[in-house]
């Protein structure tokens, strides 16, 4: 293991992929809403992010406050 790096971008991909990111959206848009954008992002291919971006109304700066899955684990 010695030398071993984790590749941050990646990572980070991933977790920008990942449908879970929905959950963070319900307590700010209901559950109902946030399952609906989910279930887009995962028709279309897209992030939950740009889906929230394109349906939900939350601002840039409120969504990425949202999304921030340092934020969302409590290592903040």
């Amino acid at each position: 293991m010695e030398g071993l790096e984790a590749d941050r971008e990646r990572a980070g991909a991933f977790v920008e992929q990942s449908l879970a990111m929905g959950t963070a959206l319900a307590p700010e848009i209901g559950y109902d809403k946030a399952a609906a954008l989910v279930k887009e992002a995962h028709q279309t291919g897209k992030t939950v992010r740009e889906v929230a971006r394109e349906k939900s109304g939350i601002s840039d700066a409120r969504l990425n406050e949202l999304l921030d899955p340092v934020r969302q684990s409590g290592e903040a």
